[in-house]
């Protein structure tokens, strides 16, 4: 049994049964690369030999057959710091404490609105329970726009299989796919329509 990412109920007219969704594609963790600082190391004179400086340094490119490919580092390291990012004004460079800094949407050049937290809680929604089937389309006129997330739907039950076996047979023969809507996640996608 897949794991399930959702659990609810498909509602078609006065037919509802539990479901379970579980993602259809493999969703990969994104690479995440940090800011950091690397100071660059201090010059030494040429004209001490390398083992006299404490470190003796291996010719690589003789042993190497591919040596137009590969880039040599004839310095060690210098070590890596991740750096932070602190707020400041961009007018005078002034440092700005965390708590002042507030979310805002530009909606006209330099023209903020801004949200306290409190009102960005209030816009919120509660994941649904319920996915309602709305429409039915022909299969080929669905949009692309719409499977940027696919999930599987799975009945969850013996009843909600014989149901879904129903549904599911009844859209085969007339070439069609149901078309529903499920907020999850406190998210819910705005439909887009063609002109």
């Amino acid at each position: 049994m897949p794991r399930a990412s959702w659990r609810g109920h498909l509602r078609l007219s006065l037919v509802s049964c539990p479901v379970y969704l579980s993602p259809a594609a493999a969703r990969t963790k994104p690479i995440r690369l940090h800011q950091v600082w690397q100071a660059t190391p201090a010059e030494e004179p040429d004209d001490q030999p390398d083992r006299e400086r404490g470190r003796e340094l291996p010719d690589l490119r003789e042993s190497t057959a591919h040596s137009d490919r590969i880039e040599y580092r004839t310095e060690p390291a210098a070590p890596v710091s991740r750096i932070t990012l602190r707020p400041h004004d961009p007018t005078t460079g002034e440092e700005i404490e965390k708590d002042e800094v507030v979310k805002g949407y530009e909606y006209e050049r330099g023209q903020h609105v801004t949200f306290t937290p409190d009102e960005l809680k209030a816009l919120d929604l509660e994941s649904s329970k319920v996915i309602d089937l709305e429409m039915f389309v022909p299969c080929g006129e669905v949009d692309p726009v719409y499977f940027n997330s696919p999930y599987y739907l799975y009945p969850d039950g013996q009843m909600a299989a014989e149901a879904i076996r129903v549904i599911g047979a009844a859209m085969s023969d007339a070439g069609v796919v149901g078309m529903g809507r499920l907020t999850m996640s406190r998210r819910e996608p705005l439909p887009k329509r063609g002109t």
